[in-house]
């Protein structure tokens, strides 16, 4: 009788990866905590495991959920303030529980009155845990683990999908709003789509200006569409704050996204203060994707090469035309994604139909794989 694998989704790895990485640093941090007050062991792993795993799943399933998305907004010190009394709070839950499991063997009452000597060092550890976890998760639990461990330290090439977002006419939006208000905006429209983008799967590559890159491993990113469905989300998630747009800065951004996939080299890069670099055509294709969607008036422009590969999705991509790329002999076809569920406020797209002298249908067999074109 054979074993059956299940496998797990790279955006439920890390999902599990972040609930694991505050287990574990709070699991320490509150045994520690009970042993320095010289508290038998018992209670240390007992303290160590509630407090450890009510953190993982308040950070992964509130603080990093929709619901607490005004927790990540706030300042960073007001945010670890307020983390801080949910640690206390969690602390001593787990002190009453463990006396209440471990009464038979400790038969003595929950220390109430050693609490005022015990919550200072629960709150230094935990303000030491909160910055520990912030600083892994700006860095990247991925990118951490991968400099850590050197995957990078000679190039690698990986098969890699990339989206390029950016706001439209964000120079007009300056001059009518100011520069501080349009930080605000631009802050506020990155805050807004980062989540939907790793939600399904994909990583944050580059936050450039008034736009971001994001990435996915290429079978991650085709399977079951999920890039599509992480465009949805994105256009979704902008369209829900709508009103909250309209009423702190009197407009709603609009944008563009571009999409290519293909081989790209990974590699470290930098030294004093290291990163996890992407080179290669395949990321100039991608930023071409979303210039072509400028030029062509679509909010969403998807290579040929991606949209081959995605299932069941031909009825929501219909071809636009073709790009022309320096050092690359073929045309690159170009597909717009449409969605009719999308808010109306979306830039209408020019469409290519047959009617423009049958430019259509041509366009959509050369999207075939060579292979089949031949036949």
């Amino acid at each position: 009788m054979g074993l059956a694998f299940v496998r797990i989704s790279i955006s439920t790895r890390r999902k599990l990866a972040s609930i694991l990485l505050a287990v574990a640093i709070f699991a320490v941090l509150a045994g520690l905590a009970t042993l320095a007050k010289g508290r038998p062991l018992a209670f240390g792993v007992l303290n160590a495991i509630f407090v450890g795993t009510g953190v993982g799943l308040f950070e992964q399933f509130y603080v990093q959920s929709l619901r607490g998305r005004w927790f990540r907004s706030i300042h960073p010190l007001l945010s670890i303030g307020l983390y801080t009394i949910v640690v206390a709070l969690l602390f001593v839950a787990a002190v009453n529980l463990s006396h209440l499991l471990l009464y038979g063997l400790y038969p003595s009452p929950v220390p109430y009155r050693r609490l005022p000597f015990v919550l200072p060092d629960v709150i230094v550890f935990s303000v030491i845990g909160i910055v520990v976890m912030r600083a892994v998760h700006f860095i990247g639990i991925e990118t951490l683990f991968h400099l850590m461990v050197g995957t990078y330290h000679r190039p690698v090439v990986e098969q890699k999908v990339l989206v390029f977002i950016d706001i439209n006419n964000s120079t007009g939006l300056a001059e009518k709003l100011g520069a501080l208000q349009i930080k605000s905006l631009v802050g506020k429209f990155l805050f807004d789509i980062s989540k939907p983008i790793t939600d399904f799967g994909g990583e944050i590559y580059l936050y450039k200006g008034d736009g971001l890159i994001a990435i996915w491993d290429w079978r991650e990113a085709v399977r079951d569409n999920k890039i599509l469905r992480a465009i949805d989300a994105v256009f979704a998630a902008v369209a829900r704050e709508q009103g909250r747009y309209l009423a702190q800065f009197e407009v709603a951004p609009t944008f563009r996204i571009g999409v290519h996939g293909g081989d790209v080299v990974v590699s470290e890069q930098g030294d004093t203060k290291r990163s996890i670099g992407i080179y290669g055509s395949t990321i100039n294709i991608a930023s071409r994707m979303e210039e072509a969607a400028k030029v062509h008036g679509v909010a969403c422009a998807i290579s040929g090469d991606v949209a081959r590969a995605l299932p069941q999705s031909a009825a929501r991509l219909h071809p636009i035309g073709f790009e022309r790329m320096s050092g690359i002999e073929a045309e690159i076809p170009i597909f717009e994604y449409l969605d009719e569920g999308l808010p109306a406020s979306r830039p209408i797209g020019k469409r290519w139909t047959a009617d423009a002298g049958g430019a259509g249908h041509d366009v959509a067999a050369r999207l075939k794989a060579p292979s089949e074109r031949s036949n």
